[in-house]
């Protein structure tokens, strides 16, 4: 689906991924009807652990971010400023309602 290059903030303190807004419009469109906590969704790594995170809206700075659950794959996957991430849908029959997240180091130049 996306690739996104993790900046300072989405690894620091603010424990919160910041998804682009066309990505997040077009691949994790959210119901405005719906109660602003927004919902949970779950990708599955490279290694076949699931990974829930919060996805929500935030008005206040009009973006769309990953919360919940965020800092914890950071923590892990030891994620860095310059690393990307990648979020992509199963795409056989049996896995297209399925998310997957993946994650590499930054070349270092």
């Amino acid at each position: 689906m996306f690739d996104k290059v993790v900046t300072p903030s989405d690894v620091g303190k603010l424990n919160r991924l910041v998804i682009p807004k066309q990505h997040a419009e077009k691949y994790f469109p959210l119901d405005a009807t719906a109660n602003e906590k927004g919902l949970l969704l779950s990708f599955e790594d490279r290694t076949g652990k699931l990974w829930r995170f919060r996805y929500s809206y935030w008005n206040s700075s009009q973006s769309y971010v990953m919360t919940k659950g965020w800092s914890r794959f950071v923590k892990e996957k030891r994620l860095d400023a310059g690393d990307t991430v990648s979020f992509c849908r199963g795409a056989a029959e049996a896995t297209r309602d399925r998310l997957f997240i993946d994650w590499k180091r930054r070349a270092d130049l």
